[in-house]
């Protein structure tokens, strides 16, 4: 008898088993990682094809501009930089890929400027990235994209702190005089302001594909995991805030 309902309910069990793949398979999220550090708007045109829309997502997440303005060796101008950023929105919107566009961060000027000299610097270098944040928010609003102010939440927690804060590198909490780059603590507070707006917009997030197109913050240089959605990098942050959501 035992046996008679073994042979029965086994083939019943594989199918639920085999539903629930299928039911479920799609409900979790990729997240792709495709910062390279040094990058600037330019190079992000010069590689879209390729390593955004070669895979299709639903959502470009793109962060780009602190080495447009604020690089030394990669500067450009303000308009140059907007003019790109126009380009890179209508070749996603071409191919139906919706942009979310992320402000930089701003950055730690003194240790910048030990890097970089200040006379190239005609704006200073926080203010070119607020007005270049507040230029984003205005094109969002005209093409209907949503816009995260990442530039405004840090600089309301008045970060970065020099040598104080645990957000932002520095000689304090990472050994480093950067002032650019993030901690892992900082790539977890960049990822969580990424995902609140996401969500607000788009709700359950499990099913879709994501690409995550920037420089070195999106690489998430000096992390575990850099240049992957693993580790302390904010795409491998974002992967698991959709997962558990």
């Amino acid at each position: 008898m035992l046996n008679y309902s073994y042979r029965i309910f086994w083939p019943l069990l594989i199918i639920l088993w085999l539903s629930n793949i299928f039911a479920f398979g799609n409900e979790s999220v990729i997240v792709l990682n495709k910062g390279i550090g040094g990058n600037s708007s330019t190079d992000l045109l010069n590689r879209i094809e390729r390593d955004l829309i070669a895979h299709q997502p639903d959502i470009a997440i793109i962060m780009i501009g602190t080495n447009d303005l604020l690089n030394s060796r990669k500067k450009v101008s303000e308009h140059l930089f907007l003019s790109n950023i126009k380009k890179l929105t209508d070749t996603l919107a071409l191919h139906g890929i919706e942009a979310t566009w992320v402000s930089p961060p701003p950055v730690d000027t003194s240790y910048l400027f030990q890097r970089h000299d200040p006379s190239h610097y005609l704006t200073p270098p926080n203010e070119a990235l607020k007005r270049a944040s507040d230029s984003l928010q205005v094109l969002c609003e005209k093409e209907g994209l949503l816009f995260v102010d990442v530039f405004s939440h840090f600089k309301n927690k008045g970060l970065p702190n020099h040598e104080k804060d645990e957000i932002v590198r520095n000689i304090t909490n990472s050994g480093e005089k950067d002032g650019v780059h993030l901690t892992a603590k900082g790539n977890r507070l960049l990822a969580q302001i990424i995902y609140g707006a996401l969500s607000e917009r788009y709700g359950t997030m499990r099913h879709l594909k994501i690409v995550c197109f920037g420089d070195s913050l999106t690489f998430g240089v000096y992390m575990k995991g850099e240049g992957t959605a693993e580790g302390d990098t904010y795409p491998a942050i974002l992967k698991q805030l959709i997962t558990r959501s």
